[in-house]
């Protein structure tokens, strides 16, 4: 039974540059299992980058299928049995992550969220979102860290999620802050598996420890990976729903850090450079777990 990472850089070479950086980083805090890279077809990954992935697959252009929408068809592009997705901007900080693997065993796609039934998520209103697309609830997630096998159940999961996109992407559009609209992955994912009535897995209430957390607002950010200290504060909520009020944080400790927007910069820059020269001392290439 084989494991390993895929990590997804396509576009502009900055993002095979983050994608190294998220390997390094893999390769220091869990050296036993492989990483993949799916980049553009006909890219060639510089020389220097080489040594931090174990296997590659090239991804030929797809008009159907912009950005991050790739996500929804790794089934067929993952080398592993069992395989981690990782967005590009993150980096393991925590030596933690077997209780990941073992917690998503037996799962077929196993990604962190909520059942949600009310409120508002990507500029729709849930209630109105369910009765449009015909499920019970939505699950509000980040798509930056998820799991899943190449069991039968796994197949069929990916094949349906591909069907119900390139049946409704016309109608599932998500407005961006410029006024443009864009497809998100994250809006099929929660919205097919509300229909298929699928649970994510959720974070233990009783515990700060978390498979991954977004840096967005968050404050303290404190990732020291040679002792295990992981440290960041979330908002727990917001007066008067203002962004800038924030009623309470909670400390959360992550295994991946995702640096949206590698905000904060130094401290991206930082362990980026530590882990790529870490990694990068012991270029030995490894085969999956």
């Amino acid at each position: 039974m084989t494991q390993g990472y895929i990590i997804v850089a396509t576009g502009p070479l900055k993002f095979v540059e983050m994608a190294a950086n998220l390997a390094a980083s893999i390769r220091v805090m869990d050296p036993a299992r492989a990483i993949c890279l799916v980049h553009d077809a006909g890219l060639a990954i510089p020389s220097e980058l080489a040594p931090l992935f174990d296997d590659y697959v090239q991804l030929a252009p797809d008009p159907e299928y912009p950005t991050v929408m790739t996500k929804i068809k790794l089934f067929d592009l993952s080398p592993y049995d069992e395989t981690m997705f990782v967005d590009a901007d993150c980096l393991m900080v925590k030596r933690d992550i077997d209780l990941y693997w073992e917690k998503s065993a037996g799962r077929h796609f196993s990604i962190t969220g909520e059942k949600i039934t009310t409120g508002e998520w990507k500029g729709y209103q849930i209630p109105d979102l369910m009765k449009q697309e015909g499920a019970d609830y939505i699950v509000q997630m980040n798509s930056g860290v998820f799991y899943f096998d190449k069991s039968e159940q796994s197949r069929e999961f990916f094949a349906g999620i591909n069907k119900f996109y390139l049946e409704r992407k016309r109608f599932l559009p998500v407005s961006i802050n410029n006024g443009t609209r864009k497809l998100s992955d994250e809006l099929f994912f929660g919205v097919y598996m509300g229909k298929c009535h699928m649970t994510p897995m959720a974070n233990d209430p009783h515990s700060n420890n978390s498979w991954m957390v977004t840096t967005y607002h968050a404050l303290g950010c404190s990732f020291k990976p040679d002792v295990d200290r992981s440290v960041l504060y979330k908002p727990t909520g917001y007066l008067f729903g203002v962004r800038y009020i924030p009623t309470g944080f909670r400390r959360l400790s992550p295994t991946f850090a995702h640096f949206v927007a590698l905000r904060p910069v130094a401290l991206y820059n930082r362990l980026a450079a530590m882990f790529r020269a870490r990694a990068l001392a012991r270029p030995e290439r490894r085969r999956a777990a």
